[in-house]
């Protein structure tokens, strides 16, 4: 089963995985969530700490199966009981208890994915902030913190993977140990580029063992945490591969030396080449600066999770944006918010990657992402589908950039003047204080007061400006020569020869 993430942010501590009113769908009431899927309804899964003290049962997962009411736009049944209904908000991230329950409140919706039934139509997992009961919301919270201890949460960087496994005094000489092995690799060990997959085997072996014996000097509580399990399973991957990156990036460069330089020249063709032009729907074909400055940061990047975290946060940054564009496009009172919500679709989000791949221009992109697929195996035992999903959406981006030829789109008239990365970091981060009393092309810069997405449109219109200006001069220069429609050969008998004389006609001439 696979899972988008859409419109929000995932949450680091309320992963399906271990919350128990999921793992409950997927096993005793099994039959439940085939219904749902079947049918498309929507599934509510209130978070993991909402749910402490609170036994699962048949009727609590029914309650959080929504099916749409027959009566009103908006309102949904629950399949437990069709006199319990919710509405969705017009706002779409919320809903509001009808009748039905207790009393009436509002459930705000945390994180929204995207799921396929055996028939690849969507239905929709919402992760809530509390159950719809407010009676359960207060048996949850009456013991003071919740019974679970998901506290933690995955370091992705080297240095907070450091920060980390040395805040543990337990881990000290497992520490010691790894280091050593660790230097003699750099020092000694040779990596052939026809050889990586042996590398692998190596360095995961290594990773295994350590976090197996990181767990032996643990205390009992994190050895049956799974959230402290999954930290330090990407801790440890992380603190490896940051030591050894610059001697295995090297040679994952050397190996995919080729797919780099083919993946960046196509991403000079398709610069300047729009995602309504490469047939994504216009409804939602808007600038995405956001997501080519997280993109463009990938080179730079040291451990496969960060490298990973930042394909996934460009999709983040991506699926935001559009959102925010359809929702500042869309036109009231003839639609709603939940109406106007757009479905992005893999067919959809492959051609937009392939834009934002384009802009970003990164030299080793091609190389990173053999990089991530061969050194990243944390997410085997802890991923449920989100990050590797990204993974595998950013592969389908290159495949279809490495094996599509973009020659005629090439050659088309370029209208815009060419925005160039460190313009699109200005329109994301804003301009500095030093430039704000300076003009910029012949006009002042947008006063810091207004938005990044105001700042950005300035720049822009005044480049679409530019460029139209230029424009107008070059067709203006045209219009003043007339050709003639026998081509230059009749111009040119037209003109006298040069070196002949020329006869002066007279009256004599005429008679």
């Amino acid at each position: 089963m696979k899972y988008t993430n859409i419109g929000y942010k995932m949450t680091e501590v309320d992963e399906l995985d271990v919350n128990p009113l999921f793992r409950a769908l997927q096993k005793e009431y099994l039959g439940l969530y085939e219904k749902a899927q079947e049918n498309c309804y929507i599934v509510c899964i209130p978070q993991t700490s909402s749910l402490a003290n609170i036994t699962v049962t048949r009727k609590l997962a029914e309650t959080h199966i929504l099916k749409p009411s027959p009566y009103f736009k908006s309102q949904y049944q629950t399949l437990e009981s069709s006199a319990k209904v919710v509405q969705l908000e017009e706002n779409g991230k919320e809903f509001q208890t009808v009748e039905g329950f207790s009393e009436k409140h509002a459930v705000k919706i945390l994180n929204e994915e995207l799921g396929y039934n055996q028939d690849y139509k969507p239905y929709k997992i919402l992760i809530l902030e509390c159950p719809f009961d407010p009676s359960l919301k207060v048996r949850a919270t009456r013991n003071g913190t919740p019974a679970t201890t998901n506290s933690f949460s995955a370091f992705q960087t080297y240095t907070e993977s450091c920060n980390f496994l040395k805040s543990f005094a337990e881990y000290k000489m497992v520490l010691r140990q790894v280091d050593e092995n660790l230097k003699q690799f750099n020092a000694n060990y040779m990596i052939l580029k026809d050889y990586l997959s042996e590398v692998q085997h190596k360095l995961k072996s290594l990773c295994q063992q350590v976090t197996q014996d990181c767990l032996k000097c643990s205390q009992y509580a994190k050895q049956q945490d799974p959230k402290f399990r999954e930290t330090l399973d990407y801790s440890v991957e992380s603190y490896v591969m940051g030591t050894v990156h610059s001697k295995v990036f090297s040679v994952v460069k050397e190996t995919y030396e080729r797919d780099d330089k083919l993946l960046f020249t196509k991403s000079r063709q398709l610069h300047n080449v729009t995602a309504e032009q490469l047939g994504v729907n216009k409804k939602i074909a808007c600038p995405l600066p956001q997501a080519v400055v997280e993109l463009a940061n990938l080179d730079g990047l040291r451990t496969p999770l960060e490298k990973l975290f930042c394909l996934k946060s460009t999709i983040d940054n991506a699926s935001q944006t559009i959102q925010n564009h359809l929702e500042e496009n869309r036109v009231p009172p003839v639609s709603t918010a939940a109406e106007e919500n757009y479905c992005l679709t893999s067919d959809d989000l492959i051609p937009i990657l392939v834009t934002v791949i384009a802009q970003a221009q990164c030299r080793y992109f091609a190389s990173n992402i053999h990089y991530i697929e061969t050194f990243h195996w944390a997410s085997e035992a802890n991923d449920r589908g989100n990050l590797s999903y990204c993974l595998v959406t950013f592969k389908a981006a290159v495949e279809y950039m490495k094996h599509t030829s973009f020659d005629e789109m090439e050659r088309q008239p370029r209208l815009k003047r060419e925005i160039s990365l460190e313009e699109l970091r200005r329109a994301t981060n804003g301009p500095k204080a030093a430039d704000l009393s300076s003009p910029v092309n012949g006009s002042s810069v947008v006063q810091s007061g207004a938005s990044h997405y105001d700042r950005q449109l300035e720049r822009i219109s005044q480049m679409l400006k530019e460029s139209n200006d230029e424009l107008r001069k070059t067709e203006k220069k045209q219009s003043n020569h007339t050709s003639s429609i026998f081509g230059e050969s009749y111009e040119r008998l037209q003109k006298p020869a040069e070196g002949l004389p020329t006869r002066k006609q007279d009256k004599e001439d005429l008679g």
